[in-house]
């Protein structure tokens, strides 16, 4: 939170003695220590802050559709693996029996069929029974279907390609319908999901770039906003979005925190001070800059507020140099002498977050 510094401009209590300059004259003649900085010119990002979680940019629980005992385990954990890759096998020896049952029945069923053609070419039955002798082997025909479909509902396989988690079965146990086998991810591209307070919904846009960072990982990430929720959540007044994260080396874990930052607006050639030289009054905002060794106040209007800086909209110069230690003491007017400079090493980048724009002084 910015400090209220609050200048004594008029009324200082005058001390005795030679200090207070000549006779019935101001202290004009005394000299004040302090320290000064340069305006800065620089690009100014307007930005927020926010945390978010990375997520895969695709997440099944594979599942067995039927029950049975398992027979097989086809995937490695851990490992990647195809679409349509059978990664369990439920015993199928039963219903294999029963397909060559249903098959025997059903070519039976189609010689049948064809005499009866046969016969019914020449006269020899009617046409309802050569219709009868064609359902029957369609009737079977379809039961051999149904059984085919039921072997393949026992080999489990993977909807699409991705890495495969950590097993939840064994071979030679028995699983329900719906029991879990494996988590199957796709985390060559995954996805970034955090929230973003309501008052910068019409700031935020598809192909917005988003910078974050992971603990652990010393470099900052890139991704892309492709998606935002168009309901703001009535419980915190934000928005969730969602960015896409390339990670074709596979550093990025789905589940990890991130640091997020979106820049919502860049200002080039922005005017900057520290906040410590800024006197914010009730209807005012003012500083002292350096003209001929004195101490002149100048009102300004200010913008963007950083943690440490605040951009200037108008009432400063870029060659203009601002005061930021004396400011309760300094006089207008009042001879200055410079006993330091504020280090311009100590700034933060010129950037702004959501918090600190709750601070920002609008004149």
């Amino acid at each position: 939170m910015a400090l209220l510094v609050v200048p004594r401009f008029f009324g200082d209590e005058e001390p005795a003695g030679p200090a207070a300059g000549g006779a019935g004259g101001p202290r004009g003649n005394d000299t004040l220590a302090v320290t000064v900085a340069p305006v800065s010119q620089e690009l100014l990002e307007d930005r927020v802050t926010t945390t978010g979680t990375l997520l895969p940019w695709e997440a099944v629980e594979v599942r067995a559709e039927v029950a049975g005992r398992v027979v097989a385990l086809n995937f490695a954990e851990g490992s990647f693996v195809g679409q349509g890759q059978t990664l369990v096998s439920l015993d199928t020896e039963v219903l294999r029996a029963q397909i060559e049952g249903a098959r025997t029945r059903r070519d039976l069923a189609r010689t049948q069929a064809q005499r009866y053609r046969e016969l019914f070419e020449i006269g020899g039955l009617s046409r309802q029974e050569l219709d009868q002798a064609d359902s029957e082997a369609r009737v079977l025909d379809a039961q051999l279907a149904e059984l085919a479909a039921e072997v393949r509902r026992r080999q489990v396989v993977a909807p699409f390609a991705g890495e495969i988690g950590l097993r939840q079965v064994s071979v030679g146990a028995y699983v329900a319908p719906g029991d879990p086998i494996a988590t199957l991810r796709i985390t060559g591209q995954l996805r970034l999901e955090f929230t973003v307070p309501e008052r910068y919904l019409g700031q935020i846009r598809e192909g917005q770039p988003v910078r974050f960072s992971v603990p652990g990982q010393e470099d900052p990430f890139v991704g892309t906003i492709y998606a935002t929720e168009p309901n703001v959540d009535a419980s915190t007044r934000a928005f969730t979005v969602r960015a896409r994260v390339r990670n074709p080396g596979g550093v990025l874990v789905p589940g990890a925190f991130a640091e997020v930052e979106l820049v919502l607006d860049e200002i080039p050639e922005a005017l900057l001070i520290p906040t410590a030289s800024v006197i914010t009054g009730a209807d005012s905002t003012t500083v002292f800059v350096v003209r001929d060794g004195t101490a002149v106040p100048r009102a300004i209007t200010t913008g963007v507020r950083t943690t440490d800086r605040i951009q200037v909209t108008s009432g400063l110069s870029p060659d203009d140099v601002v005061l930021t230690s004396g400011l309760n003491q300094v006089r207008p007017g009042q001879a200055i002498r410079t006993g330091g400079a504020f280090d311009p090493t100590q700034v933060r980048p010129a950037s702004t977050t959501a918090e600190e724009r709750a601070y920002q002084t609008a004149d």
